[in-house]
């Protein structure tokens, strides 16, 4: 096999990305049919909730072989509500290639994956769809991906139309007829990649096949060159020439730069994407069926996974025993007897490994990164609908948290509600959603509540001692913290600080898991607290009495007695809104962005429709669907996706404080 690849699919929700997909397995003949959405059959939308909704709604795997080389598709969801799925299907690609719908242009979750992509530093390429649409303004599209994008582009085919219609594509770069300004500046793009063929390419004018391929592969590697290509996915126009182009130019697994991680002592590792290195990976994602189990998507980044041998969980310490390796295409499986890097397999039934964990070579252990999960925006209170089944919705609980690491439960002391927390209305009802059909038990879901948090401002300290004596054994545990803030986003840092044996060594964990509790009543209002760092630095101990329990209270009473000095202060979750709609409304969803205590970043327009960009805090947003239907007469569309936390105004912040406070007083009544 000459080249093996992991090509992760990306882009705006609605934008034709699964049809992409779904148009190479076709072309390359790894399926027998091109199947609909409309109809829900395509190979990588198989899902009940994606069929239903007409959108990916979680990541999906294909294959195929083209020229000799072997590609896994890894389709990601385009609705930014399922970033957790987004991260999952970066952490598998080699290579990512971007759908951008020609009458859509870019849109705001093209440029979210986009920053991702950039930030990991991932080779990217970028399929123009859906020019088969009448009226494309293929310079204003252009202009507008150079935005977005930066000036690496350079278009390797380019649309051909015959009566306005989209009949074909022309391959700049092997000479076929185009733009001569569009292969002029695709030439000189590659010739700056490197000084002896930009020599050359100074006195002739021309650069070679051979020349190219090497500059465009260099280009691709380095992150300098993003190549374009155009098409119809839906009439298969353009696609042949996008399969010539992966298997040609786009780099193979092998020939990628080395994968930076860590070994189990924190020391810095990289590691080789070779299968002659020792074996490494990542789980990316994890799927819990009631009916077959615990499925496991693994992206082997060096050395051979063997089936029906063991597996090391390098992120967790633990041997896992592994069965078949299970190729995927859609639902449908085959087994295979090993993987190399860039393949991407399932496995069933593993214990103890979770999404993001590292496997590894056990004598040669290697922890990879994790990404950074953001926090859920909106909150839902469950419960069953049916009383006598909250065993099961535990249960379901347990297994959908573990498939998707941006939902949260849990259980708020204060009202006593099992709170749902997601990345948005969409995410939570296709969650909500999965408790009926795969584990039957139906919930009735309250008012949306906004997931508020808190964090300190200033550095203070805490003691908290728990001494009780009884008739027989007391209970004795004592330590002293201190509380300093973090930056924004940056969560919870534990820093064992105690010398001299204070508080004895088992005794720490103690201390730690109770200032975790500690910190998830925070002391205005009882929301969880975070961007703290906790420094455990003093304490004492009974020879007796001392035990796990009187070191957890001592943490909750130490952390609470410092925050209540750090002075603490609410925070809200901020959300990024992209509102769309004709030119003659920009006045009113501005004028109503403001009394949302919003803040209008940008705004663009693309023909009559302008886009406006905005900051909102999440609290304001409840009802804008409506809202923006009644400005615009059901002309304008909007998306929205947690940004990040922003202090809460000190008058507002009073009255969440109160409305707490009665809660909780109506509850103890």
């Amino acid at each position: 096999m000459a080249k093996i690849l992991s090509l992760g699919l990306f882009g705006h929700n609605k934008s034709g990305k699964t049809i992409l997909g779904e148009a190479l397995l076709f072309k390359a003949k790894a399926v027998e049919r091109f199947g609909d959405i409309n109809s829900g059959t395509t190979t990588l939308d198989y899902d009940e909730e994606a069929i239903k909704r007409q959108m990916s709604v979680s990541v999906s795997l294909g294959f195929f072989e083209w020229n000799g080389a072997r590609i896994y598709l890894v389709d990601s969801p385009g609705y930014m509500d399922f970033v957790g799925e987004q991260l999952g299907a970066l952490e598998a690609a080699d290579v990512a290639l971007i759908n951008v719908a020609a009458d859509g242009g870019i849109e705001v979750g093209t440029e979210r994956i986009w920053e991702l992509i950039h930030q990991r530093k991932i080779p990217a390429v970028v399929f123009v769809n859906k020019l088969d649409v009448p009226e494309i303004n293929l310079n204003q599209l252009w202009e507008e991906m150079e935005k977005c994008f930066g000036k690496r582009l350079v278009f390797v085919t380019y649309p051909v139309f015959k009566d306005k219609q989209l009949s074909g594509v022309s391959r700049l770069l092997d000479g076929e007829t185009g733009p001569s300004d569009y292969r002029q500046k695709a030439l000189d793009s590659l010739a700056e990649l490197d000084d002896g063929l930009m020599e050359k390419y100074l006195e002739t004018g021309q650069l070679s096949p051979e020349d190219i391929s090497i500059l465009l592969k260099k280009g691709i590697l380095e992150g300098k060159v993003m190549p374009v290509l155009c098409g119809s996915a839906l009439n298969s126009i353009g696609v042949e020439e996008l399969l010539d182009f992966i298997s040609r130019y786009l780099p193979g697994s092998e020939e990628l730069p080395p994968v930076a991680g860590q070994a189990p002592g924190g020391e810095p590792l990289v590691r080789e994407r070779s299968s002659e290195q020792p074996l490494s990976g990542v789980i990316f994602k994890t799927i819990s069926d009631p009916f077959v189990g615990r499925l496991s998507y693994l992206k082997v980044r060096s050395g051979k996974l063997v089936a029906n041998n063991a597996l090391f969980n390098s992120s967790r310490n633990v041997k896992e025993r592994l069965g078949n390796l299970l190729r995927l295409q859609g639902k449908k499986q085959e087994t295979v007897t090993e993987a190399l890097p860039g393949e991407v397999v399932a496995v069933a039934k593993l214990m103890e490994s979770r999404t993001f964990d590292t496997f590894s070579d056990p004598g040669a252990a290697i922890i990879y990164p994790v990404p950074a999960i953001p926090e859920g925006a909106v909150s839902y209170s469950i419960t069953p609908k049916v009383k006598g089944t909250e065993d099961k919705l535990g249960n379901a609980i347990g297994r959908i948290t573990e498939e998707d690491p941006t939902i949260k439960v849990f259980r708020d002391p204060e009202t006593g509600e099992t709170i749902l927390s997601g990345m948005g209305d969409v995410h939570l009802d296709v969650t909500i959603n999965k408790f009926k059909n795969r584990y039957g038990v139906e919930v009735e879901k309250g008012i949306p509540k906004i997931a508020y948090k808190e964090t300190i401002t200033v550095a203070a300290q805490g003691e908290g001692k728990h001494k009780k004596q009884t008739g027989g054994r007391g209970q004795y545990g004592h330590c002293f913290v201190k509380v300093e803030p973090l930056p924004r986003g940056a969560g919870y840092e534990f820093v064992d600080e105690i010398v001299g044996g204070a508080i004895p060594r088992n005794f720490i964990p103690s201390v730690e898991k109770g200032v975790r509790e500690g910190l998830q009543r925070g002391v205005l209002a009882r929301y969880p607290i975070v961007d703290i760092r906790v420094r455990l630095y003093d304490g004492s101990y009974h020879v007796v009495d001392s035990s796990d329990i009187a070191f957890q209270l001592a943490g909750i009473l130490a952390v609470q007695k410092a925050v209540s000095e750090a002075r603490p202060i609410l925070l809200e979750p901020i959300v990024n809104v992209e509102v769309r709609v004709p030119q003659e409304f920009v006045g009113d969803i501005i004028g109503s962005i403001n009394a949302k205590r919003g803040r209008v970043l940008d705004m663009s327009g693309t023909g009559s429709t302008q886009v406006i960009k905005a900051q909102v805090p999440l609290a304001e947003m409840s009802g804008y669907t409506s809202e923006i239907r009644s400005i615009t007469s059901g002309k304008g569309s909007y998306v929205m996706a947690f940004s990040h936390y922003e202090v809460v105004p000190s008058n507002l912040a009073e009255k969440i404080i109160e409305e707490r406070r009665k809660e909780r007083e109506a509850k103890a009544s």
